[in-house]
């Protein structure tokens, strides 16, 4: 007996199911790479970072701000680190601002 096109075997890619399949075995690497690189990204904390950079300070800080930048191409992270020195009435009086390299710890004026 002649086979119809109606009962030709399907193709396994044409089932929903493998479709679904292979979207989420897709989203599940993209999600553990991403995890990955994120885990490495920052190995130096916000805290350690202020650490590191009162060793630089030049003065005795009443106050200090943090904040994660990412500077340029490929972004590399960095913790600017501003400590401040409040004059009469609560004005700044002296300001230092430093950067330190998420990755590696590394210092500079920023």
């Amino acid at each position: 007996m002649p086979t119809t096109v109606t009962e030709k075997q399907r193709d396994p890619r044409d089932s929903w199911l493998v479709r679904a399949a292979v979207l989420l075995a897709v989203l599940a690497v993209a999600f553990l790479y991403v995890r990955g690189c994120q885990a490495n990204s920052r190995p130096i904390t916000m805290d350690d970072a202020v650490e590191i950079a009162r060793e630089e300070v030049s003065f005795t800080p009443d106050r200090h701000q943090v904040r994660f930048i990412q500077q340029g191409i490929p972004a590399r992270g960095y913790w600017g680190v501003s400590f401040v020195d409040d004059g009469p009435n609560g004005v700044p009086a002296q300001v230092e601002v430093y950067l330190v390299d998420a990755k590696t710890g590394d210092v500079r004026p920023g």
